[in-house]
Order: C-alpha cells, then structure tokens, then sequence
C-alpha cells in the first residue's frame, strides 16, 4: 500500500506517519510539505491513500525558500486535480482549522465537508479534526482506514 502524507506542520506530519505505519505495517508511506510537491507526488506515484492537510504553503520550506504564497485551500486544489486525472486514489482530509480562506472566500470546517463530499464523491472519504493535545484525531483517522478497508471498491487494502 502506498500512502501519501501531505503535511507542512512537521510535528504533525510525523506523528500521523507514526499512526499509519502502525495501522498498515509495511505501507509505504511518502511526506510532502507543500501544495506542489504533492500534487506532484499524487499525480505522480498515484497513492492508494492521500492524508491531505487543506492549508499548505506553494512550495517546499526551506532555509532559502520560504514557501511562496500561502494556499488556504491547497488540498481542494490537490483534489480537484486527481479527479481531472482520474487518479484512483483515495483522501482523507486532515486539518486542524475550523475555518479557512480569507474575506469573500471564508468557509467554516462543515461548509468545506459538505463542499467535498458533493464535489469529489469517490475520492473524499472524510475528514479528521487533528488537534495536537488530544488523541480523538487517532481514533477518527483508524475509523475511516477501517471503513476503507470495509469497503470492497475502495482499492485501498
């Protein structure tokens, strides 16, 4: 199984590639920090599994590079690309915003599931509210492999 983590927040990143290699032992698991890394990686490498934050920088961070202009809904825009390919991958949706976007283009947490769940029927699969202090996010993403792995279409074992 291929898994893609699609993360800038470098505690989180790892903590939920700590939980999904310990959920599907063997996976290979793949981190991206960025909107164009990871659009690239998904397009790419074509993951059974997407863990996708929504706010991400356009690029990789770095000493040098400070990330270019900050992307409030990176991940939609992830989304809306692997369905225009029809990349078979899978998407979780992990944040820890409850709104995002600015001015005309705010959009609170449900308004965005609801958004996803219309929009990228097949490949969104849901979404897990990560809050760092708390471990309800680790029994939300476990629930929603296990419903994956329930489902016989899903592709994702």
């Amino acid at each position: 199984m291929r898994i893609l983590v699609a993360e800038d927040d470098p505690n989180k990143i790892r903590r939920v590639s700590e939980l999904l290699a310990e959920l599907r032992p063997g996976a290979e698991i793949t981190q991206k920090r960025s909107y164009q890394s990871s659009l690239r990686e998904a397009l790419e490498a074509k993951p059974d599994l997407i863990v996708l934050d929504m706010s991400m920088p356009n690029f990789d961070q770095s000493p040098n590079e400070p990330g270019g202009r900050f992307r409030h809904y990176a991940g939609r825009d992830i989304l809306k690309q692997i369905k225009r390919k029809a990349i078979p991958s899978r998407v979780v949706v992990l944040t820890q915003y409850e709104s995002f976007g600015e001015g005309n283009e705010v959009m609170t947490l449900e308004e965005l599931e609801t958004q996803l769940e219309g929009e990228f029927s097949g490949l969104y699969v849901g979404t897990v509210f990560y809050r760092p202090s708390e471990t309800s996010w680790r029994d939300e993403l476990t629930g929603l492999l296990e419903r994956l792995t329930g489902q016989s279409d899903a592709g994702v074992p």
